[in-house]
Protein backbone atom coordinates (compact mmCIF):
# COMPACT_ATOMS: atom_id res chain seq x y z
CA UNK A 1 0.00 0.00 0.00
CA UNK A 2 2.81 2.94 0.97
CA UNK A 3 5.05 4.01 -1.28
CA UNK A 4 7.89 4.99 1.25
CA UNK A 5 10.59 7.77 0.65
CA UNK A 6 13.99 7.77 2.18
CA UNK A 7 14.88 11.69 3.35
CA UNK A 8 18.33 13.15 3.31
CA UNK A 9 19.16 16.02 5.12
CA UNK A 10 22.08 18.12 4.28
CA UNK A 11 23.81 20.64 6.32
CA UNK A 12 20.66 22.04 7.62
CA UNK A 13 20.41 25.11 10.20
CA UNK A 14 17.85 27.37 11.57
CA UNK A 15 18.53 30.65 13.26
CA UNK A 16 16.02 32.60 14.42
CA UNK A 17 16.62 36.04 14.90
CA UNK A 18 15.97 37.92 17.54
CA UNK A 19 14.43 41.68 17.58
CA UNK A 20 15.58 42.37 21.02
CA UNK A 21 18.77 43.06 20.39
CA UNK A 22 19.53 39.88 22.99
CA UNK A 23 21.43 37.94 19.61
CA UNK A 24 20.17 35.50 17.47
CA UNK A 25 19.52 31.80 18.78
CA UNK A 26 20.62 28.55 16.04
CA UNK A 27 18.23 26.25 16.78
CA UNK A 28 19.16 23.81 14.44
CA UNK A 29 23.40 23.77 13.88
CA UNK A 30 24.34 22.75 10.49
CA UNK A 31 22.96 19.15 10.40
CA UNK A 32 23.11 16.28 7.89
CA UNK A 33 21.16 13.01 8.50
CA UNK A 34 20.36 10.46 5.93
CA UNK A 35 17.09 7.91 6.57
CA UNK A 36 16.42 5.53 4.71
CA UNK A 37 13.08 4.18 3.03
CA UNK A 38 11.31 2.13 5.34
CA UNK A 39 13.59 2.99 8.37
CA UNK A 40 11.96 4.56 11.69
CA UNK A 41 14.32 6.94 12.70
CA UNK A 42 13.67 9.03 16.08
CA UNK A 43 15.61 12.61 16.97
CA UNK A 44 15.84 12.29 20.51
CA UNK A 45 17.09 15.26 23.18
CA UNK A 46 16.47 17.71 26.10
CA UNK A 47 13.94 20.58 25.60
CA UNK A 48 15.58 23.09 23.41
CA UNK A 49 17.69 20.67 21.24
CA UNK A 50 16.45 21.15 17.85
CA UNK A 51 14.54 18.11 17.59
CA UNK A 52 11.08 19.50 16.95
CA UNK A 53 12.57 22.35 14.94
CA UNK A 54 14.04 19.53 12.74
CA UNK A 55 10.67 17.92 11.94
CA UNK A 56 8.93 21.00 11.25
CA UNK A 57 11.55 22.26 8.76
CA UNK A 58 11.19 18.54 7.20
CA UNK A 59 7.60 18.93 7.29
CA UNK A 60 7.70 22.50 5.72
CA UNK A 61 6.02 24.46 8.87
CA UNK A 62 9.65 26.13 9.76
CA UNK A 63 11.55 27.32 6.68
CA UNK A 64 15.52 26.38 6.78
CA UNK A 65 17.95 29.37 7.21
CA UNK A 66 20.28 26.92 5.08
CA UNK A 67 20.91 23.56 3.77
CA UNK A 68 18.98 21.47 2.14
CA UNK A 69 16.25 18.48 2.43
CA UNK A 70 15.47 15.79 -0.04
CA UNK A 71 12.49 13.34 0.03
CA UNK A 72 13.08 10.56 -2.42
CA UNK A 73 15.75 11.94 -3.72
CA UNK A 74 14.12 15.41 -4.62
CA UNK A 75 14.71 18.79 -2.92
CA UNK A 76 11.82 20.06 -0.76
CA UNK A 77 12.45 23.76 0.24
CA UNK A 78 9.91 24.84 -1.52
CA UNK A 79 7.19 23.36 -0.83
CA UNK A 80 4.56 24.11 1.33
CA UNK A 81 4.03 21.36 3.90
CA UNK A 82 0.19 20.07 1.65
CA UNK A 83 2.53 19.86 -1.70
CA UNK A 84 5.06 17.73 0.57
CA UNK A 85 4.82 13.72 0.39
CA UNK A 86 4.59 13.73 4.17
CA UNK A 87 1.99 13.66 6.64
CA UNK A 88 2.59 14.72 10.59
CA UNK A 89 0.89 12.84 13.96
CA UNK A 90 0.42 15.62 16.07
CA UNK A 91 0.87 15.82 20.13
CA UNK A 92 -2.50 17.45 20.42
CA UNK A 93 -4.13 15.13 18.18
CA UNK A 94 -5.57 17.72 16.24
CA UNK A 95 -8.76 15.81 15.81
CA UNK A 96 -12.32 17.99 14.75
CA UNK A 97 -14.19 17.81 17.23
CA UNK A 98 -17.79 18.10 14.89
CA UNK A 99 -16.92 15.19 12.72
CA UNK A 100 -17.49 11.32 13.51
CA UNK A 101 -14.15 9.01 13.41
CA UNK A 102 -14.78 7.98 10.24
CA UNK A 103 -15.42 11.44 8.23
CA UNK A 104 -11.95 12.46 10.70
CA UNK A 105 -10.11 9.81 9.11
CA UNK A 106 -11.75 10.08 5.55
CA UNK A 107 -11.25 14.38 5.75
CA UNK A 108 -8.26 14.47 3.45
CA UNK A 109 -9.14 12.20 0.86
CA UNK A 110 -11.66 14.33 0.19
CA UNK A 111 -10.24 17.21 -0.38
CA UNK A 112 -8.21 15.27 -3.25
CA UNK A 113 -11.55 14.78 -4.19
CA UNK A 114 -11.44 10.94 -4.99
CA UNK A 115 -14.38 9.18 -6.09
CA UNK A 116 -16.60 8.33 -2.62
CA UNK A 117 -16.27 4.33 -3.21
CA UNK A 118 -12.71 4.85 -2.93
CA UNK A 119 -12.84 7.10 -0.05
CA UNK A 120 -14.92 4.24 1.62
CA UNK A 121 -12.08 1.38 0.54
CA UNK A 122 -9.19 3.20 1.83
CA UNK A 123 -10.61 4.46 4.76
CA UNK A 124 -12.06 0.95 5.86
CA UNK A 125 -8.89 -0.69 5.45
CA UNK A 126 -6.85 1.91 8.02
CA UNK A 127 -9.47 1.68 10.64
CA UNK A 128 -9.31 -2.12 10.45
CA UNK A 129 -4.89 -1.86 10.85
CA UNK A 130 -5.24 1.00 13.08
CA UNK A 131 -8.45 -1.17 15.41
CA UNK A 132 -10.81 0.88 15.05
CA UNK A 133 -13.74 -1.29 13.27
CA UNK A 134 -17.38 -0.41 15.25
CA UNK A 135 -16.43 3.03 15.86
CA UNK A 136 -16.83 4.73 12.77
CA UNK A 137 -19.44 6.76 14.26
CA UNK A 138 -18.40 8.28 17.60
CA UNK A 139 -17.11 11.52 18.12
CA UNK A 140 -13.53 12.42 19.39
CA UNK A 141 -15.37 13.43 22.85
CA UNK A 142 -16.33 9.61 22.96
CA UNK A 143 -13.14 8.52 23.07
CA UNK A 144 -10.17 7.82 25.00
CA UNK A 145 -6.92 9.37 24.49
CA UNK A 146 -5.00 6.21 23.44
CA UNK A 147 -8.21 5.89 20.62
CA UNK A 148 -8.02 9.72 19.87
CA UNK A 149 -4.38 8.64 18.83
CA UNK A 150 -5.19 5.91 16.96
CA UNK A 151 -7.74 8.52 15.03
CA UNK A 152 -4.99 10.86 14.74
CA UNK A 153 -2.09 8.08 13.34
CA UNK A 154 -5.00 6.36 11.05
CA UNK A 155 -5.92 10.34 9.45
CA UNK A 156 -2.15 10.39 8.77
CA UNK A 157 -1.39 6.63 7.26
CA UNK A 158 -4.62 6.93 4.98
CA UNK A 159 -3.33 9.51 3.03
CA UNK A 160 -0.29 6.98 2.01
CA UNK A 161 2.52 9.68 2.28
CA UNK A 162 6.22 8.79 1.56
CA UNK A 163 6.99 9.71 5.16
CA UNK A 164 4.77 9.89 8.79
CA UNK A 165 5.95 12.33 11.17
CA UNK A 166 5.41 12.19 14.97
CA UNK A 167 5.68 15.26 16.90
CA UNK A 168 5.78 13.95 20.48
CA UNK A 169 2.36 11.77 20.11
CA UNK A 170 2.13 10.24 23.18
CA UNK A 171 3.07 13.07 25.29
CA UNK A 172 -0.40 13.19 26.51
CA UNK A 173 -1.01 9.83 27.83
CA UNK A 174 -0.14 8.08 31.08
CA UNK A 175 2.48 6.23 31.54
CA UNK A 176 0.85 2.45 30.75
CA UNK A 177 -1.28 3.87 27.97
CA UNK A 178 2.15 5.24 26.45
CA UNK A 179 3.67 1.41 26.44
CA UNK A 180 1.38 -0.17 24.86
CA UNK A 181 0.46 2.52 22.12
CA UNK A 182 4.28 2.58 21.59
CA UNK A 183 4.12 -0.66 20.78
CA UNK A 184 0.86 -0.60 18.53
CA UNK A 185 2.81 1.95 16.12
CA UNK A 186 6.03 -0.11 15.83
CA UNK A 187 3.62 -2.45 14.64
CA UNK A 188 1.30 -0.90 12.18
CA UNK A 189 4.63 0.78 11.10
CA UNK A 190 6.10 -2.46 10.07
CA UNK A 191 3.43 -4.28 8.86
CA UNK A 192 2.81 -0.98 6.23
CA UNK A 193 6.84 -0.62 5.65
CA UNK A 194 6.71 3.14 5.88
CA UNK A 195 9.38 5.61 6.45
CA UNK A 196 8.76 7.21 9.89
CA UNK A 197 10.44 9.97 11.83
CA UNK A 198 9.50 10.37 15.02
CA UNK A 199 10.73 13.27 18.10
CA UNK A 200 10.71 12.14 22.14
CA UNK A 201 12.38 13.29 24.92
CA UNK A 202 11.73 9.55 26.25
CA UNK A 203 14.67 7.49 25.90
CA UNK A 204 12.57 4.49 26.63
CA UNK A 205 10.38 5.60 23.88
CA UNK A 206 13.22 6.21 21.36
CA UNK A 207 14.95 2.85 22.34
CA UNK A 208 11.56 0.33 21.91
CA UNK A 209 10.67 2.09 18.74
CA UNK A 210 13.78 2.85 16.53
CA UNK A 211 15.78 1.25 14.14
CA UNK A 212 18.36 4.13 14.62
CA UNK A 213 18.30 7.10 17.38
CA UNK A 214 19.93 10.35 16.32
CA UNK A 215 20.79 12.09 19.42
CA UNK A 216 20.75 16.06 19.77
CA UNK A 217 22.29 18.57 21.74
CA UNK A 218 21.95 22.45 21.37
CA UNK A 219 20.60 22.28 17.80
CA UNK A 220 23.66 19.55 16.74
CA UNK A 221 23.85 15.84 16.26
CA UNK A 222 26.08 14.04 19.42
CA UNK A 223 25.31 10.89 17.41
CA UNK A 224 23.56 8.78 15.18
CA UNK A 225 23.44 4.67 15.80
CA UNK A 226 20.98 1.67 16.58
CA UNK A 227 20.12 1.72 20.26
CA UNK A 228 22.37 -1.05 21.14
CA UNK A 229 25.08 0.80 20.12
CA UNK A 230 23.82 4.49 21.40
CA UNK A 231 23.60 2.81 24.68
CA UNK A 232 26.80 0.90 24.75
CA UNK A 233 29.19 2.86 22.76
CA UNK A 234 28.47 6.66 23.43
CA UNK A 235 30.45 8.98 21.21
CA UNK A 236 30.42 11.69 23.96
CA UNK A 237 30.03 12.07 27.91
CA UNK A 238 26.55 14.22 26.86
CA UNK A 239 25.14 10.83 24.93
CA UNK A 240 26.08 8.38 27.66
CA UNK A 241 24.52 10.64 30.41
CA UNK A 242 21.57 11.07 28.36
CA UNK A 243 20.83 7.51 28.05
CA UNK A 244 19.91 5.72 30.88
CA UNK A 245 22.25 6.05 33.42
CA UNK A 246 25.84 6.17 33.70
CA UNK A 247 28.53 6.34 35.98
CA UNK A 248 31.96 8.33 34.86
CA UNK A 249 35.10 7.32 36.58
CA UNK A 250 38.39 9.67 35.76
CA UNK A 251 41.32 7.89 34.21
CA UNK A 252 44.58 8.10 32.63
CA UNK A 253 45.72 6.64 29.27
CA UNK A 254 48.95 4.70 29.86
CA UNK A 255 49.71 2.26 26.80
CA UNK A 256 47.68 2.03 23.31
CA UNK A 257 48.31 -1.46 21.36
CA UNK A 258 46.48 -3.93 19.09
CA UNK A 259 42.92 -2.02 19.66
CA UNK A 260 43.47 -2.18 23.53
CA UNK A 261 44.16 0.68 26.07
CA UNK A 262 46.26 0.37 29.52
CA UNK A 263 44.15 2.68 31.75
CA UNK A 264 45.08 4.08 35.36
CA UNK A 265 41.60 4.58 36.97
CA UNK A 266 41.92 5.89 40.36
CA UNK A 267 45.21 3.32 40.81
CA UNK A 268 43.16 0.71 39.21
CA UNK A 269 45.10 -0.58 36.13
CA UNK A 270 42.20 -1.76 33.73
CA UNK A 271 42.92 -3.29 30.26
CA UNK A 272 39.96 -2.70 27.68
CA UNK A 273 39.01 -2.41 24.35
CA UNK A 274 39.90 1.02 22.76
CA UNK A 275 39.36 2.46 19.37
CA UNK A 276 39.26 6.39 20.01
CA UNK A 277 41.39 8.85 19.06
CA UNK A 278 43.47 9.83 22.29
CA UNK A 279 46.67 9.50 23.04
CA UNK A 280 49.09 7.81 25.60
CA UNK A 281 48.85 10.15 28.88
CA UNK A 282 45.36 11.57 28.10
CA UNK A 283 42.98 11.91 30.36
CA UNK A 284 39.95 9.62 30.40
CA UNK A 285 36.27 8.60 31.22
CA UNK A 286 34.92 5.24 31.78
CA UNK A 287 31.72 4.27 31.14
CA UNK A 288 29.78 2.11 33.67
CA UNK A 289 26.31 1.17 33.60
CA UNK A 290 24.59 0.68 37.31
CA UNK A 291 23.84 -2.86 35.82
CA UNK A 292 27.19 -3.90 34.53
CA UNK A 293 28.14 -4.44 38.13
CA UNK A 294 28.23 -6.60 40.96
CA UNK A 295 29.50 -5.51 44.39
CA UNK A 296 31.22 -7.72 47.08
CA UNK A 297 33.72 -8.15 50.06
CA UNK A 298 36.51 -8.21 47.13
CA UNK A 299 37.26 -7.03 43.74
CA UNK A 300 38.56 -4.11 41.69
CA UNK A 301 37.36 -1.04 43.35
CA UNK A 302 37.20 -0.07 47.19
CA UNK A 303 34.24 2.00 48.09
CA UNK A 304 31.82 2.86 50.75
CA UNK A 305 27.52 2.67 50.70
CA UNK A 306 26.37 5.98 50.72
CA UNK A 307 22.65 4.86 50.39
CA UNK A 308 21.01 0.96 50.06
CA UNK A 309 17.80 1.18 48.81
CA UNK A 310 15.31 -1.90 48.06
CA UNK A 311 13.33 -1.73 44.50
CA UNK A 312 11.74 -5.13 44.37
CA UNK A 313 13.91 -6.38 41.20
CA UNK A 314 17.09 -5.33 42.32
CA UNK A 315 19.02 -3.47 45.39
CA UNK A 316 20.03 0.56 44.65
CA UNK A 317 23.60 1.40 45.51
CA UNK A 318 25.43 4.76 46.01
CA UNK A 319 28.69 3.68 46.46
CA UNK A 320 31.85 6.27 47.43
CA UNK A 321 34.79 5.62 45.83
CA UNK A 322 37.47 8.32 46.35
CA UNK A 323 35.90 11.56 45.27
CA UNK A 324 33.13 9.69 42.83
CA UNK A 325 30.05 8.46 43.74
CA UNK A 326 28.76 5.71 41.62
CA UNK A 327 25.25 3.76 41.53
CA UNK A 328 25.17 0.33 41.36
CA UNK A 329 21.87 -1.97 40.98
CA UNK A 330 22.08 -5.65 42.14
CA UNK A 331 19.51 -7.52 40.77
CA UNK A 332 17.57 -10.69 42.29
CA UNK A 333 18.43 -8.81 46.29
CA UNK A 334 16.63 -12.06 47.25
CA UNK A 335 19.16 -14.37 46.77
CA UNK A 336 22.61 -12.36 47.35
CA UNK A 337 23.97 -10.00 50.27
CA UNK A 338 22.18 -6.75 50.65
CA UNK A 339 25.05 -3.96 51.79
CA UNK A 340 23.45 -1.43 54.26
CA UNK A 341 24.60 2.32 54.40
CA UNK A 342 28.35 2.96 55.74
CA UNK A 343 29.39 -0.58 55.05
CA UNK A 344 32.70 -1.07 52.86
CA UNK A 345 32.63 -2.64 49.54
CA UNK A 346 34.29 -3.97 46.92
CA UNK A 347 32.96 -3.62 42.91
CA UNK A 348 33.40 -6.26 39.84
CA UNK A 349 32.84 -5.99 36.64
CA UNK A 350 33.73 -7.04 33.03
CA UNK A 351 36.11 -4.83 31.08
CA UNK A 352 33.90 -5.89 28.16
CA UNK A 353 30.84 -4.02 29.72
CA UNK A 354 33.25 -0.27 30.44
CA UNK A 355 33.39 1.99 27.24
CA UNK A 356 36.05 4.66 27.31
CA UNK A 357 35.22 8.15 26.21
Amino acid sequence: MQRSKGVNIKNLSKIYVSHSGNGNFKAVDNISIDIKAGEFVTLLGPSGCGKTTTLRMVAGFEIPTEGDIYLGGDRINDLTPDKRDTSMVFQSYALFPHLNIYDNIAYGLKLKKLSKSEIEEKAKTIIDLVGLKGMETRYPNQLSGGQQQRVALARALVMEPGVLLFDEPLSNLDAKLRVYMRTEIRKIQKKVGITAIYVTHDQSEAMSLSDRIIIMNKGIVEQVGTPKEIYYTPATQFVADFIGTANFINGTIKEINDGKAVIDATGTILTVKYSGSKSVGDECKIVLRPEAMEIGDAGLFKGTVTSSTFMGAFQDYAIKIGEDEIKCENFNPKIKKVYEEGAEVYINFSTDNIHVI
